[in-house]
């Protein structure tokens, strides 16, 4: 998760050098794109509990149900509980 966000910030900086030296007048803008999508996931995958989380007991399921009968789930963590 964390390398996830360290390499997109690598290709965000490796973009802008680029620009900077006026190498690929495209590529700076393909490589600032990429590592843009890059970290918003990796900010995704990181506030997303894992297996791990759950199994050391710092998420809680809640159901939410209609009529009686369950109807969605989510897995959260404890401390960003509503």
């Amino acid at each position: 998760m964390i390398t996830l966000i360290i390499l997109s910030l690598l290709t965000i900086i490796a973009g802008i050098v680029i620009r900077l030296m006026d190498e690929a007048p495209l590529v700076d803008v393909f490589l600032v794109f990429v590592g843009s999508i890059m970290f918003f996931i990796g900010l995704f995958i990181i506030d997303t509990p894992t297996a791990k989380d759950v199994y050391q007991g710092k998420t809680i399921l809640e159901i939410t149900y209609k009529d009686g009968i369950p109807v969605d789930s989510v897995v959260i963590f404890k401390d960003k509980k509503k």
